[in-house]
């Protein structure tokens, strides 16, 4: 998966660096003529373009400019990106003299372009990989990888991680498998002793965990590997270091220069996310359309029975642990919050989770709208940005998700979703946690793309009947 991704990354950046020589031929030739066909027809000119792009496309295929894209330093950027216009320009140039256009060149434009090219390029590339290292890798696209090894080696493994892999790869922590005096490591802290580690895994935001040990440990790497399967947490166990048989599933995997074997209780393809990534977005900008015309008219009826904010906001706890605050519009009462506390006696669900048929903390038009499923509209801002997905599990409340046992937290194993398994089997009213758990396992370990698009119709179905939240 991992070079996959690496190939995704690449086709981007070769799509940003066309739409940089594309915008900065248009700037080159509005500097030297005042307008974008500078006297020639507009035939001439895309017939340029055309040779601009398949110049790029040329460079790219055979000299590969963006290898090691994201460990480049500023000067080796500069240095790359500088190399890359003298080839490509080279490669214009001679591709004009073959179809006999070099004469109908401007020098003046060709010069423009190439130094706004090379601004344009150069902070086009410094702002993306700014993007990647410090936002995604750290948001909600990353991968946070916690290493278990010994202190011997953990200097070592942490900076080769970083070197390699920082665009997709944050290392949350360290626990040191023997000594236990240290704070830090290469920047890195040492989270808690090996004996606390599951505890920690289970509070905190950790899609994977990286063994690096000696085949001489005497830790029990097999129960490992089963109680983190069972908390739904990947193992990357370094290759030629222990032979084991797992009833779980495997994948080669990189990480950093490290090669390991990786243990996780269901291993989907990068075609399959993507795809359901691509499905997401498409879903969410055509639900923020139809949220905005709610709006307008759902507005004035909510502030009039109640004023205050018109949508809601709260902390919610998605995929392995992950903060974020989710939308929807406000169907309660101003003191909805505070007064939850008088009602826990009444609470009608058995486990980890409050519900109540009867709220007298909801509004008229707020029953209305959680009837009609209506107040989750602005969730398609959360699957926007990638915090939900159209289908998934629920995500929790904190209060809810620091009272998780360790296989509860399996739940959290795919980004939570808009709808679900469990709003759509017909068992949508189990008052029982432990069956919700349940269904939402079985949705993961039986996750497709094909399942999902059959949610989402059976969940249109369930809409239009009007059994939405009470």
């Amino acid at each position: 998966m991992e070079a996959k991704q690496m190939q995704l990354q690449n086709f981007f950046i070769f799509l940003m660096d066309c739409i940089c020589i594309v915008l900065s031929y248009i700037l080159a030739s509005y500097l030297r003529f005042g307008n974008l066909w500078g006297g020639y027809t507009k035939g001439i000119v895309l017939l340029r373009m055309g040779i601009l792009l398949m110049s790029i496309t040329l460079v790219y295929f055979i000299f590969n400019p963006n290898r090691n894209f994201f460990s480049r330093t500023k000067k080796q950027e500069l240095i790359a990106v500088f190399r890359n216009i003298l080839i490509m320009g080279a490669a214009i140039s001679m591709a004009a003299f073959l179809m006999q256009d070099a004469q109908k060149y401007s020098r003046l434009v060709y010069g423009y372009f190439c130094g706004i090219d090379f601004v344009v390029m150069y902070v086009s590339h410094l702002l993306y990989k700014k993007y990647m290292n410090d936002i995604y890798s750290k948001g909600i696209g990353g991968r946070k990888v916690l290493i278990l090894t010994s202190a011997d080696r953990a200097e070592g493994i942490c900076q080769n991680i970083q070197v390699n892999n920082s665009w997709n790869i944050k290392i949350v922590g360290i626990v040191l498998a023997d000594e236990q005096e240290k704070k830090e490591i290469a920047g890195i802290p040492v989270v808690c002793e090996y004996g606390d580690m599951l505890e920690y895994i289970r509070r905190n935001v950790v899609d994977e965990v990286f063994v690096h040990l000696s085949s001489q440990t005497n830790l029990p790497i097999n129960k490992i590997i089963k109680e983190l399967e069972v908390m739904g947490v990947t193992v990357d166990l370094n290759i030629n270091v222990f032979e084991m048989e797992i009833p779980v599933q495997r994948e080669i995997e990189r990480i950093g220069n490290y090669y390991t074997v990786s243990f996780s209780p269901k291993i989907h393809s990068f075609k399959q996310i993507f795809f359901k990534r691509v499905m997401d977005i498409v879903g969410a900008i055509v639900g923020l359309l139809i949220t905005g015309i709610v709006t307008v008219f759902l507005a004035p009826a909510l502030l009039i029975e109640s004023p205050g904010p018109l949508f809601f906001s709260q902390v919610r706890v998605g995929k392995n642990g992950r903060r974020f605050k989710i939308y929807k519009f406000r169907s309660m009462y101003m003191d909805a919050e505070e007064r939850k506390k008088e009602l826990m006696s009444q609470n009608e669900m058995e486990g980890l989770m409050f519900k109540m048929e009867n709220d007298p903390r909801v509004t008229k038009v707020g029953k209305f709208i959680r009837k009609t499923s209506i107040d989750e509209l602005p969730q398609f801002w959360n699957i926007l940005k990638g915090e939900m997905s159209l289908v998934g599990t629920r995500p929790p409340t904190e209060d809810e998700f620091l009272q998780y046992e360790g296989y509860h937290r399996r739940r959290l194993n795919m980004t939570p979703g808009l709808t679900g398994l469990w709003q759509v089997s017909g068992r949508s009213d189990t008052k029982n946690f432990e069956e919700i758990v349940a269904m939402d396992v079985e949705y993961i370990d039986n996750w497709s793309l094909k399942e999902d698009i059959k949610i989402l119709f059976k969940t249109v179905g369930v809409v239009l009947k009007g059994k939405g939240a009470s």
